[in-house]
């Protein structure tokens, strides 16, 4: 199941002027995020350590809406270079005090400002995007593996106000898998779902 959960084309839950003054969301120490994170991490790690296996020494990774850098802070492993993106404004002390490296930039409309990277990360963003399917393909076509996360347990009846799309996991392993990955993982913690995608 797929569900557009909003008219025309271009959802308000997208645009910078919805996110412009969004308080920061500290996920990496929320209770019911906390989980997913973790998980993601551990698919982050493994989709890193297969791309070492074909011999590349520094291992690129890019996480697409980073949010307040809470994932990015758990990436310590040598030879990784990360960078993470992110437009809204109350997440920038986030990561100076995460000591992570991110930028304010909307990657959807600026897509070739994007860093090229071996494992691009995408988690609870897809959902508020106006294409998610472009946007998973614009990732395969670069040349990465993914792993990206949104609910699973939400329908056009009931999901977030903030949600233009809803997905159960057939729906989600589908847009995935439409774009071209073949999906190694695909797991759950509470109403989250991860998929950890190869080419």
């Amino acid at each position: 199941m797929e569900a557009k959960l909003f008219d025309g084309d271009v959802p308000h839950v997208s645009t910078f002027e919805f996110h412009e003054h969004r308080e920061r969301a500290p996920h990496l120490e929320q209770g019911v995020h906390q989980g997913r994170l973790y998980k993601t991490y551990a698919l982050v790690q493994a989709a890193m350590a297969r791309k070492r296996l074909t011999g590349k020494r520094i291992v690129s990774v890019c996480d697409l809406g980073c949010g307040d850098g809470g994932l990015l802070s758990l990436i310590k492993e040598p030879d990784t270079d990360t960078i993470g993106y992110d437009f809204q404004p109350s997440n920038v002390m986030g990561w100076v005090e995460r000591g992570v490296n991110a930028y304010s930039l909307n990657f959807v409309e600026r897509w070739d400002e994007v860093v090229d990277a071996d494992v691009y990360v995408i988690t609870e963003c897809l959902e508020h995007l106006a294409d998610p399917h472009g946007m998973v393909r614009k990732i395969f076509d670069r040349g990465g593996q993914i792993v990206c996360s949104s609910p699973w347990t939400e329908t056009y009846a009931s999901h977030d106000e903030c949600h233009a799309w809803a997905w159960d996991q057939l729906g989600y392993t589908a847009m995935v898998t439409s774009a071209g990955f073949n999906v190694v993982a695909h797991e759950t913690d509470g109403m989250f779902q991860i998929i950890w995608g190869i080419q």
